[in-house]
């Protein structure tokens, strides 16, 4: 586990009987430095926050005022301090209920009560990262060890759920709290490029955990399903609703072709949501701009109730198809390369059709597109005997 002794910088030091105009120097000369602490034999005493320091100083009589008046005048007396040896989960939570200015003003970091260095927001975020990656990559080896054993895989991923999300809502949170500048402007401010692309990978790493997690829950038959009657023409249209917003800046026209008056279908409406919306996420991705994704939908002639997606993308070679529907596989298109992606869409509709009893079909051509058939059983379609009382 990491400890927050790792997070202390190295940084000027000032005593107490140094002069604010001193502390001016260091600042001007050190553009990256955030805060500057003041330290008596070998104890903290206080923090100087640039900004504050810089503002004080910066008006017609501020400098004249204050340059040659100690820097305890100006600096806070009350800084957060923290001991080495403390883990980084008690500082996210210190920094996260507590004192969450320290992250734009610094905080002191001692080892048994004397000075060991200076703690700023970017290195509690790298720290978060780097425990973020030391988990993912753990839990990317588990999965190959565990490759001859897959319930023992599934039940591994599901207990290291916690560890994996708590330094990742640490590392999205802070950084929402920082590109929002509500805790004072970014500086310099090409830091803020860095924090938005922390952001932007956290939030993707959390969507692959969140999927991982979902499948090992299937794997390990510990899926519940919460199955009612259902009109799937509305939630097909709830959801194209939803995903319009991703089509129009793909440049994709996305429409549903089923109509009304289909059967209602027993499922869980929340998990058929999820299928339709990871297809046409898939669908989109891999569509031209200028092209159609459609949502169709209807009652095959065995009984069975069928959703297709169909787009006129890049499509999957014959011999890719098998590779795209195993968990992390995906095509070798170099269209389907470049895209984001861990591989887990197809293989996760496919098991929550399959947990419902169902099954999907994909049918795909390289530069022809790709449709792709979930089919549920026809045990789960009302007869038009029994609509006029599951509606009432």
């Amino acid at each position: 586990m990491i400890q927050i002794g790792s997070l202390a910088q190295a940084a000027p030091v000032v005593s107490p009987a140094d002069t604010c105009g001193a502390v001016y120097e260091i600042f001007r000369s050190e553009r990256d430095l955030l805060a500057v602490p003041v330290v008596a034999d070998g104890v903290p005493r206080g923090l100087v926050n640039r900004q504050h320091l810089l503002v004080e100083m910066a008006g017609q009589f501020g400098r004249p005022l204050f340059e040659r008046k100690p820097i305890t005048v100006l600096m806070d007396a009350q800084p957060l301090i923290v001991e080495a040896d403390i883990s980084l989960d008690t500082l996210n939570q210190v920094l996260a209920a507590d004192r969450p200015a320290a992250l734009t003003e610094g905080f002191i970091i001692t080892r048994r009560g004397r000075y060991e260095g200076l703690g700023t927001a970017l290195s509690v975020l790298q720290a978060n990262m780097a425990e973020a990656r030391k988990t993912a990559d753990q839990l990317e080896t588990a999965r190959f060890q565990a490759e001859a054993a897959v319930r023992s895989k599934s039940l591994f991923l599901a207990n290291m759920s916690h560890e994996l999300r708590t330094p990742l809502n640490a590392i999205i949170g802070f950084t929402d709290v920082v590109c929002q500048e509500q805790l004072g402007p970014i500086r310099p401010a090409k830091y803020g490029e860095y924090i938005e692309d922390v952001n932007a990978s956290g939030k993707h790493l959390l969507n692959v955990i969140n999927a991982i997690l979902d499948m090992s829950k299937i794997e390990a038959g510990r899926l519940d399903l919460d199955e009612d009657y259902h009109d799937p023409h509305e939630l097909i249209v709830m959801v194209v609703r939803i995903m319009r917003g991703m089509a129009e800046r793909a440049s994709v026209l996305v429409r549903e072709t089923a109509g009304a008056g289909l059967p209602l279908v027993r499922m869980d409406m929340q998990l058929y949501r999820q299928m339709l919306m990871n297809l046409l996420s898939n669908a989109i991705k891999f569509s031209d701009p200028g092209s159609e994704v459609r949502v169709e939908a209807e009652v095959l002639a065995d009984g069975r109730f069928a959703t297709r997606v169909v787009d006129e993308g890049c499509g999957i070679a014959p011999g890719d198809l098998a590779r795209v529907m195993e968990p992390f596989g995906q095509g070798s298109v170099s269209r389907v390369r470049r895209q984001a992606g861990t591989g887990l869409g197809l293989p996760l509709v496919k098991a929550l059709a399959e947990a419902h009893g169902g099954a999907l079909d994909l049918d795909s051509l390289p530069g022809l597109g790709t449709t792709v058939t979930v089919t549920l059983p026809a045990e789960r379609v009302a007869s038009a005997d029994a609509m006029p009382n599951l509606i009432a």
